[in-house]
């Protein structure tokens, strides 16, 4: 089981000892909510997070845009996920799983009025991760992207060997019928059906607002990678997984052997040590700024298009 009051606690110190930003702004566009997060640096590299399964910007994502900013002189864009926080929609529902990935479009067009000239970085933590995979495997991105990091990526039930035994409850707990129905029926029956129940405890209802406890097929299946290995193999940029050390969903061990297994060269492993499922958000900014000044320096402006990394040094 995920431990929300380590994070919860970890989350609160944190906010006390992190200085604030020169601009912290709130958006809306097309329902989706954004905070843009600004340093004193001018804008030459924007990094957009996406959140991890039932929460939303304010599940201490805020922290970890404060570090990159303090610390890598980078810009941050959190955002809140269709049917998340609060961003348009129905809780935890989607009409269909493309509106997920469209939206990413819809958010960098968006950016792009202030920041034609910023490279786009894109993050996501746990199913964010998922969703992410999704959205460059399964949708035709708008934009030529810079980066991508995969922060204790949620790679889902099909990534076979990575995922912990567990003794507790389960974090999710998944109905399968409707799964199976919608897939043979190719989307058309049982999309808004709820099959997902995520375990958040109510306890930390007080510390974020807008918590999503069920997702629908169609959310589910937004955020889920259906091949996860093929889908790892054709990613078409600089990719960093960043898994923690001590994370309660996954084995560290058998998630690197995955991702060197079916990983291509574009994709780059670090191991967050003494982290888990969520606070590595709070240890992870160092790993992230480094990994993107790595890749801004080695490909320069993107001219025809991403090319394979060295080796990043340990």
């Amino acid at each position: 089981m995920l431990d929300f009051e380590r994070f919860s606690a970890a989350a609160a110190d944190y906010e006390q000892s992190l200085r604030s930003t020169s601009s912290v702004t709130t958006h809306h566009e097309e329902g989706l909510r954004y905070r843009f997060y600004e340093g004193t640096h001018p804008v030459k590299n924007i990094v957009i997070v996406y959140h991890g399964g039932g929460v939303n910007l304010d599940a201490g994502y805020g922290i970890l845009a404060r570090q990159l900013v303090a610390e890598s002189g980078l810009s941050v864009c959190l955002v809140d996920m269709h049917g998340h926080g609060e961003s348009k929609g129905i809780k935890g529902h989607l009409p269909d799983p493309r509106l997920l990935w469209q939206n990413v479009d819809m958010l960098i067009t968006a950016l792009k009025r202030s920041y034609p000239q910023a490279q786009y970085h894109l993050l996501g933590h746990s199913s964010g991760a998922g969703m992410l995979i999704n959205y460059f495997t399964c949708h035709k991105p708008a934009y030529r992207i810079t980066s991508l990091t995969l922060l204790a990526p949620e790679l889902g039930p099909f990534a076979k060997g990575v995922h912990r035994k567990i003794t507790t409850v389960p974090f999710a707990r998944v109905t399968q019928w409707p799964f199976i129905l919608n897939a043979l029926t190719r989307g058309k029956l049982f999309g808004n059906y709820v099959a997902v129940n995520l375990n958040i405890p109510g306890s930390i209802d007080n510390d974020v607002k807008n918590l999503v406890r069920k997702y629908s097929v169609n959310m589910a299946n937004a955020l889920t990678p259906r091949s996860p290995a093929k889908q790892l193999s054709t990613l078409p940029l600089p990719t960093l997984m960043l898994v923690a050390d001590k994370d309660e969903l996954f084995e560290p061990k058998a998630m690197e052997e995955f991702a060197k297994k079916y990983g291509n060269h574009y994709l780059s492993f670090k191991l967050l040590k003494d982290s888990h499922h969520l606070d590595c958000l709070f240890h992870s900014s160092f790993q992230i700024g480094e990994f993107i000044k790595h890749v801004v320096k080695s490909i320069g402006p993107l001219a025809g298009g991403p090319k394979p990394l060295p080796k990043i040094s340990e």
